[in-house]
């Protein structure tokens, strides 16, 4: 439903779960809060190597809401009949665009709702049962540059630790350094394959500019049937 500049999903929950405090519980929630609980999903460490599902896209009603207010701005210009069938277009256009928003919404609790772990989660019940807004806002853009720092910070210190480390076990190393020693003869057979096949190229082409040059040499009327016979012409007619 829509409250003025928002759209709001009700969600209905219907469950068998002890970790519910109800069986059924209705809520209201806007799409920063779906958001929200695809990012604290995608941040919690307990769930690394689980595949979270893709959070819906923000409902986009703008291109709608500004054709039917050009619309009417412009309504009495338009016949009657013309009026009623671009409203009746735009609307259902409207209407097209909110049922596919609000499935795909639906859809992401759904994927939540039937994963063995997800549906578990403490924020996902907060979520489907916390009757008031959840209070989410989207960061500023101080915040955001902290957060990529902090990320970048992060990275850096990873790989000056892993840089630093070295492997202990005398047959990895030896097997590492085997891989090396294979790997370079291999990039240099490779090189020497390269230029042998470049070199082939070109006497492939040499000999083909041969070839012609001495066809050009012949008389059409003569038949050769030899190499003797094509070296004696060749001599007579010089």
């Amino acid at each position: 439903m829509s409250d003025k500049d928002r759209v709001l999903f009700k969600i209905h929950t219907k469950t068998t779960l002890p970790d519910f405090k109800q069986n059924e519980c209705d809520v209201q929630r806007m799409h920063e809060e779906f958001v929200w609980l695809h990012d604290r999903l995608v941040e919690n460490d307990a769930y690394a190597g689980l595949i979270v599902p893709p959070v819906p896209p923000k409902p986009d009603f703008d291109a709608s809401r500004a054709k039917l207010q050009r619309l009417g701005e412009n309504e009495g210009n338009l016949p009657v009949d013309d009026l009623r069938k671009m409203k009746a277009e735009l609307e259902a256009e409207y209407l097209a665009t909110f049922k596919k928003t609000v499935a795909m919404h639906e859809v992401f609790l759904q994927r939540l709702a039937s994963h063995p772990t997800f549906k578990h989660d403490h924020g996902f019940r907060v979520f489907l049962e916390f009757e008031e807004e959840l209070n989410v806002r989207n960061k500023t853009r101080k915040e955001k540059a902290v957060d990529f720092l902090k990320s970048v910070s992060k990275s850096a210190d990873e790989t000056l630790w892993l840089n630093n480390q070295r492997d202990n076990d005398v047959f990895f190393r030896d097997e590492k350094c085997i891989l090396a020693v294979y790997h370079s003869a291999i990039k240099d057979a490779t090189v020497a394959a390269d230029l042998a096949s470049k070199c082939r190229k070109t006497n492939a082409n040499t000999l083909l500019q041969i070839e012609l040059a001495l066809s050009n040499l012949i008389p059409k009327e003569c038949n050769i049937t030899s190499e003797t016979e094509l070296v004696g012409l060749l001599f007579k007619k010089k």
